[in-house]
């Protein structure tokens, strides 16, 4: 299941917010290499881990086995403080109804020998944004992805925009888009993964909705699934 983590529940989740930072840690430091974010504590905290944040968890037995984040763009967040550059084709969206979709991992003994198969935290855990992104009113997310990634994203019915080409970062491929929430974006997600049901937590359910605001969208940028 999914635990959501948000400015309304955080003070309940102390022991759980520090195995979120160990598994981001163990993940994408020792894992993945990310050497700015090493810190000899073994917490993988970073400045955007403030107010506004959305911690999603997917436990098992109560150990994190995937886990992502969502930032609000209210507020500084990755591609205006790391990653303006990826922007290359104009300012992104921003705003109340959009926020930035990061931190997204699996643990690695999870994906291990399942060649063509997507592990179940995996599919948990990408279903789980889509149905907090719809339950909070949101238009979209933004992210910055592998290029390879956004077949993923279309295939579970998001509308994805790049927002630039794609630019090679500490030796990896990387690019902007903007997600576009659907009507069917969550269905089309758990069919994707063959998710009969919501992986979210039943206390996660009923989360607040932010007031909905479309932005205008220059036809000639969308690229549809």
């Amino acid at each position: 299941m999914v635990v959501v983590i948000d400015d309304d529940n955080i003070s309940q989740h102390g022991a759980l917010l520090e195995k979120i930072y160990r598994f981001r840690h163990a993940l994408f430091v020792e894992r993945l290499n990310w050497e700015a974010c090493r810190r000899p504590d073994g917490r993988e905290i970073d400045q955007f881990d403030g107010p506004g944040c959305i911690h999603l968890a997917y436990l098992e037995g109560g150990e994190i086995t995937a886990y992502t984040r969502l930032l609000p763009t209210t507020r500084p967040h990755l591609l205006t403080e790391v990653y303006p550059h990826l922007a290359q084709r104009g300012p992104a969206p921003r705003g109340a109804t959009v926020y930035e979709w990061t931190r997204c991992g699996t643990l690695p003994a999870r994906r291990e020998g399942r060649t063509g198969l997507i592990d179940p935290a995996t599919a948990g855990i990408f279903t789980a944004a889509a149905e907090v992104a719809r339950a909070r009113g949101l238009d979209g997310l933004l992210a910055q992805t592998h290029p390879i990634l956004v077949n993923r994203l279309m295939s579970c019915g998001w509308d994805v925009e790049p927002l630039g080409l794609p630019t090679r970062y500490n030796g990896h491929a990387i690019l902007a888009v903007y997600a576009r929430l659907m009507p069917d974006t969550v269905a089309t997600s758990r069919a994707f993964f063959g998710l009969q049901a919501s992986p979210l937590h039943k206390t996660s359910l009923h989360a607040p909705r932010a007031p909905a605001v479309r932005l205008p969208v220059p036809a000639e940028r969308r690229l549809h699934a």
